[in-house]
């Protein structure tokens, strides 16, 4: 009896281990997503694009906030001075610019508001990209889950070979630099049309040039003439004076 038993724990412990070992364990692993954007030029730009048109934007409400400030000063001030129609029509026109500021305050920066609509159109699809090339990657590599170290989410520890930060943004620059190589490519490639019209744009200029250097060349050569003439002509006016300050010796 005492056997059977015995018998009978070694196979239920053969059994747990077998199924501890038939478990998959997950690989996990993370990126830094504000590292790799703050690494892109094209996220660079449209961040920056991002926070000019913000800037002024706010830049426009301070503007109507020390207007609508100004039209309150002079409210005050006057006052005592006032008639109760008077004081009721600048009340009246100062609720109004306060209420087109608060609308233009939700039109910018509301839930909806313009800055979430160019955040979509500029930042979004880069945000995409890197997302893109992150799944493709976790593929690669076999990974279970990815978690984004800049986020929300904790993460007391973690070993640098689960950091795949660095393999993303090697991938997004090597493909942006393969695009743009691929773009020059393309614009150096022969084109007959092109290279016809920019053979006949050199000839022009060429021919330019020509023109430009013979008309050149006239006018040193007219300008030489003219100031030889002159000299001649001057040195005869020099010869006459000569002669005319001393007679005798030209009669001799």
């Amino acid at each position: 009896m005492k056997k059977l038993s015995y018998f009978c724990l070694i196979v239920f412990n053969l059994l747990v281990v077998c199924e501890l070992f038939s478990q998959k364990a997950e690989r996990i692993g993370y990126v830094n997503m504000e590292y790799i954007l703050s690494q892109m030029e094209d996220y660079k730009t449209a961040n920056q694009q991002l926070e000019e048109k913000i800037g002024k934007w706010k830049n426009e409400i301070e503007v109507k906030k020390a207007e609508i400030n100004i039209l309150k000063d002079s409210l005050e001030i006057e006052r005592p001075l006032l008639t109760f129609d008077i004081i009721q029509d600048r009340e009246s026109e100062i609720e109004f610019e306060e209420n087109q500021l608060n609308d233009y305050q939700l039109k910018r920066f509301g839930v909806n508001g313009d800055w979430v609509t160019q955040e979509l159109l500029l930042i979004r699809p880069i945000q995409d990209q890197v997302l893109n090339v992150v799944e493709t990657i976790s593929k690669q590599k076999k990974f279970d889950k990815i978690f984004d170290q800049s986020a929300d989410a904790i993460m007391f520890y973690s070993e640098k070979k689960y950091d795949i930060s660095d393999l993303v943004l090697k991938s997004i620059l090597r493909t942006e630099k393969l695009e743009k190589l691929k773009l020059e490519f393309e614009d150096e490639k022969v084109n007959p049309e092109y290279e016809a019209k920019k053979k006949l744009i050199e000839e022009t200029k060429a021919k330019k040039a020509k023109e430009v250097k013979a008309r050149r060349e006239l006018l040193l050569k007219q300008r030489d003439e003219k100031r030889k003439a002159y000299q001649k002509r001057r040195d005869s006016l020099l010869e006459l004076r000569k002669k005319k300050n001393n007679p005798k010796k030209s009669s001799k």
